[in-house]
């Protein structure tokens, strides 16, 4: 009788399926709230799968998306330079004092932070899709990776068998 490691070889597919169908899900959470401004966020988002693992990547600043910001230090000027240059609707001094803008609007962040939910963010873009992803997505993952195992305990009881007899 011959003495095999469970095989785990191509879970990967299966793991690339539902991490892109998470990734879309998150990029459509954070369209719905309105956060896109640079889409770095949606860019950002790059799902890594090893046969053990999946893994989702995503930008630096999804945690302030996220969870907000505390106060006591001034963010990046220039993140906020860009985001004043890629955001939609600004009233248009916004563009023509870009650097005094920025300056404002990071002295405002330090001393204030920022709070998750506010009027602009009503927060929750990363945690509901993931409890979601959580709640159903999974079980299906589950379902399927349940049946590429039962196909393969199946092949390897025949091939016992045809050794045993």
């Amino acid at each position: 009788m011959s003495s095999k490691a469970f095989d785990t070889s191509g879970n990967e597919a299966i793991y690339s399926k539902y991490l892109e169908a998470l990734r879309v899900k998150l990029i459509a959470k954070y369209d719905e709230l309105g956060l896109r401004a640079s889409g770095d966020y949606a860019d950002a988002l790059e799902p890594e799968v090893t046969p053990t693992k999946m893994i989702m990547w995503g930008a630096f600043h999804s945690e302030f998306m996220e969870r907000g910001r505390s106060s006591g230090k001034f963010p990046p000027i220039n993140v906020i330079e860009e985001w004043i240059e890629t955001k939609k609707n600004l009233p248009p001094i916004f563009r023509e004092k870009k650097k005094q803008m920025a300056f404002l609007i990071a002295r405002k962040i330090a001393n204030e932070g920022i709070q998750v939910p506010n009027e602009h963010n009503k927060g929750k873009v990363v945690s509901a899709v993931v409890d979601d992803f959580l709640a159903n997505d999974i079980n299906e993952m589950l379902d399927e990776l349940g049946e590429v195992y039962q196909k393969r305990i199946e092949i390897d009881v025949l091939e016992i068998f045809k050794e045993v007899a």
